[in-house]
């Protein structure tokens, strides 16, 4: 409709209103309607240009809504509005109504378009334009099938093996990506310059040509794209896709059909039947596409859903991590969603192809390119989520030489910067999807508001991963110095013990420090979480005094160096092997493997029996009849042995110490040794020392008295034995034991 149309509906309906139109020159007695458009908008524009006119034009129609508006509240109060109900029964039914009438004339435009299909005929202005297309076609198809099956060669040869890593698979892909892309452009390319200096007597393609070398360069684009991440020749070439060669096939040719369809149909059927036969082909020609489209869009679906179900089975295999596992349940949640989702889409950008065929662009197109980009973030975020636990990041050999550990610590960072990224790609293809679709407003990243709360978001996970780098760095220091000691000499377990603190002490004040400056980041107030956590410190103090004096005492006695971890101690009524040495508790492995946790406020004796040197002291008797003299050599004798033994002689740090007779017994002479000893090692050798001793002693035949008793008879009993009466029936013996 032109503008001289649209005044001229202006002026035959505003002419009525005013009253004007009697006392105009040459006005008519008849109806507004009747009057011609040319006229009606000459006496519109006479009244515009008449003041007095202009002034009465503007006066009768601001009465007339004042009375409309007058009128609008008697008209409520006479008809109340209707029920919710029926509000939503009349929207339905309208809207039922519509969408039928819309079908209708859908199923008008597919019979439309196969007449047109059926009835055309090329006609001889067009006919050499045809044959020219033909050849552009041919052509270009023939150079990009040589060029693709190099690149196909070359993909073979330089594949990378299956047991390859997901990276190097991918860098290797996209790779052979570029070199096919270059293909599909040095194919358009020859294929331009054929349609203009060959097929054309112009010296330019023609509108049908250039129509078909845009939709050919377009289409070997996706299916350049789809193939790095879904080739249907996994087997001998890099993809992307971690999917099985089967599944990747029906993927790739499923999606390429789909594609086809929709790019060859809209970008060259339909312009070119619009250029060979008129506009009123091009409604019925797109209304056969988009429906040739959506079918093929439906089949592909069931397939892909069918060989991704196939080959789920072998996705996950072996030992289950946290990151695998949530990876597997994202994807499972997708698999059974995206079919749906897929159906969603299929229908509602039919819907708009064929009645709104001005919203393609700004609606479908813009959707789906956001949609796929947003898969593709989402696919990533999944790959990242499940190889987040076997990231292995390669450090220097200088730095493992000098802490180990922080290989392992490093990996640890990485794995939750890879969490996180997977997060982020996740909620950002989210969004991506909504924004595309509109249904999120995408110019929500440039208010101010959002731009410093992205910031702040940025800002805080830049502190965490610091602070994550300087633990493992730290973390790594201290392992190394438990493993390689201090200036080159191995750790003592004071030093283990002091550094097993500091970490723990580290890591809680790192911790803290640490939240409460990302939280202040955020833009939280840590304020009142510092007084706070002084008010809960107060509480605690007044409220829990022993917990107080536990750690009070612990703190002096790691100062005064009265226990570590390794030592065998005892505190209390309990003793053992110190295990673990904390600032309020000490925890004992007793020898038949009980636990003993003894908080330091119960401890009011500590008994280190590993401190500095050990010592086997041992007393021994012999009987009164054996030589002293000889017996002491015995036990030199036992202790000469000993030192002849490796295991025990590097534990023996000092002579024997031969104290001599340390008292009469009731039954023996009672002799002492004492050996000097490394810490802890006096109950071996004093084990090894008293089986020697017992040796010694058999083989020079020194009696070691054992308890016994003496009985004295009174005189005359022995006579009365010899006669041997009668006791109780049986004869009486002389018996001394």
């Amino acid at each position: 409709m032109t503008l001289r149309t649209l005044l001229a509906a202006l002026a035959i309906a505003l002419l009525p209103l005013t009253g004007l139109a009697q006392a105009l020159p040459g006005a008519a007695t008849t109806t507004a309607p009747t009057i011609p458009p040319e006229e009606a908008v000459q006496r519109l524009l006479d009244v515009l240009q008449d003041d007095q006119a202009r002034t009465a034009l503007i006066d009768t129609l601001k009465a007339d809504t004042t009375a409309a508006g007058a009128a609008t509240p008697a008209t409520a109060e006479e008809e109340p509005p209707p029920a919710l109900a029926q509000q939503v029964a009349e929207s339905t039914a309208a809207a039922g109504r519509e969408l039928v009438g819309e079908l209708a004339r859908v199923g008008q435009q597919l019979v439309a378009g196969f007449g047109i299909f059926t009835e055309m005929q090329v006609g001889g202005a067009h006919r050499a334009e045809a044959i020219q297309l033909f050849m552009t076609i041919f052509t270009t198809i023939v150079i990009a099938a040589l060029l693709m099956h190099g690149a196909n060669i070359l993909a073979g040869r330089h594949s990378p093996p299956p047991t390859a890593g997901f990276w190097k698979r991918t860098r290797t892909a996209l790779l052979i990506t570029l070199v096919r892309a270059a293909g599909i452009l040095l194919a358009w390319t020859a294929g331009y310059a054929l349609a203009s200096f060959v097929f054309s007597r112009t010296g330019s393609p023609s509108a049908a040509q250039t129509l078909y070398l845009n939709a050919f360069l377009l289409f070997g684009g996706v299916r350049v794209i789809l193939r790095a991440i879904s080739s249907p020749n996994a087997d001998d070439e890099p993809t992307m896709s971690v999917l099985a060669p089967g599944a990747q096939a029906i993927i790739y040719r499923n999606l390429v059909i789909v594609s086809g369809i929709v790019i060859q149909g809209l970008l060259f059927v339909v312009p070119l039947m619009r250029v060979w036969i008129g506009f009123a082909a091009v409604r019925p020609v797109r209304t056969i596409v988009a429906t040739l489209a959506a079918i093929a869009a439906i089949i592909a679906i069931r397939r892909i859903a069918r060989a991704l179900d196939l080959a789920r089975g072998d996705r996950f295999t072996g030992e289950m991590d946290a990151g695998s596992a949530v990876a597997m349940g994202a994807q499972r949640t997708w698999r059974t969603i995206w079919p749906a989702l897929a159906l969603i889409y299929i229908a509602y950008s039919w819907f708009i192809v064929v009645t709104r065929p001005a919203l393609i662009e700004t609606v479908i197109l813009r959707g789906t390119v956001y949609t796929i980009l947003a898969v593709f973030l989402l696919l990533i975020g999944m790959r990242l989520m499940r190889s987040a636990a076997h990231v292995n990041v390669s450090l220097p050999e200088t730095l493992l030489a000098l802490s180990p550990a922080l290989a392992r610590r490093t990996n640890m960072v990485a794995m939750i910067l890879l969490w996180v990224a997977s997060v982020f790609l996740m909620l950002f293809a989210l969004s991506l999807a909504l924004s595309g679709w509109g249904w999120v407003d995408a110019s929500l990243l440039g208010d101010p508001i959002a731009q410093a709360v992205l910031w702040r978001v940025l800002s805080a996970l830049l502190l965490a991963v610091i602070a994550a780098v300087i633990w493992a760095m730290v973390d790594g220091w201290i392992e190394y110095k438990l493993t390689h000691g201090i200036n080159g000499q191995s750790a003592t377990n004071r030093t283990r013990t002091l550094l097993s603190l500091f970490r723990n002490g580290f890591t809680i004040a790192l911790v803290v420090v640490a939240t409460m400056i990302t939280l202040s980041q955020i833009g939280i107030n840590i304020a009142p979480l510092i007084a706070g956590a002084g008010v809960i410190g107060l509480a605690v103090g007044f409220g829990a005094q022993t917990l107080v004096k536990d750690v009070i005492t612990g703190v002096f006695i790691q100062l005064e160096n009265a226990i570590n971890v390794g030592d065998v101690v005892e505190v209390g009524a309990v003793s053992g092997g110190v295990e673990k040495v904390n600032i309020r508790t000490v925890r004992l492995r007793a020898a038949n493997g009980s636990v003993h946790i003894v908080p330091f406020s119960s401890v009011t004796t500590v008994t280190n029996m590993t401190r500095d040197f050990g010592a086997h002291v041992m007393d021994i008797g012999v009987a009164y009849r054996e030589d002293i003299t000889r017996a002491k050599a015995a036990l030199q004798e036992a202790y000469d042995r000993l030192i002849k033994e490796p295991d025990f002689a590097e534990a023996v740090i000092a002579p024997l110490d031969m104290q001599g007779v340390m008292g009469l017994g009731p039954d023996s002479v009672n002799l002492r040794v004492i050996i000097k000893t490394l810490p802890a090692k006096h109950w071996g050798v004093g084990r090894r020392y008293t089986e020697l001793v017992k040796e010694v002693m058999d083989e020079w035949h020194i009696e070691i008295p054992f308890p016994q008793r003496q009985l004295h008879l009174p005189e005359g009993f022995e006579k009365m034995l010899a006669g041997g009466p009668q006791i109780e029936g049986k004869a009486v013996s002389k018996a001394t034991t």
